[in-house]
């Protein structure tokens, strides 16, 4: 009975609290998490940008396929999809730094080895 009680009373303080006590703020969330998206998508979107130009019909269909997919993800929240586009991204652009025989990586600051 002691349980009921006290479980009873959790519940009516629960429902007591303000709303923004009771769950985060999901704007701040929304914002935090295209944060998030961003911080990968940013990067790989300037990498395959600087190599468009030297990319085939079907690559560059790809690649705006690519950065709007990712640009719609992080615009929602989900940094999930936009992480996997920035992926896609990434292995596109080496991709195409392979097919075009370039000595050195466009982007060797990300490339680093340790």
């Amino acid at each position: 009975m002691r349980h009921i009680r006290h479980a009873a009373l959790l519940a009516a303080l629960t429902l007591a609290a303000p709303p923004l006590a009771r769950a985060c703020d999901p704007e701040e969330m929304s914002r935090q998490l295209t944060i998030v998206c961003r911080g990968a998508f940013d990067p790989a979107a300037a990498w395959v940008g600087t190599l468009r130009d030297r990319a085939t019909a079907a690559e560059r269909g790809a690649i705006d396929a690519a950065l709007r997919n990712a640009e719609e993800a992080c615009d929602s929240g989900d940094p999930t999809a936009g992480a996997r586009e920035s992926v896609r991204l990434a292995r596109l652009a080496g991709r195409i730094e392979a097919r075009l025989g370039e000595a050195a990586p466009i982007w060797p600051d990300r490339l680093a080895t340790r």
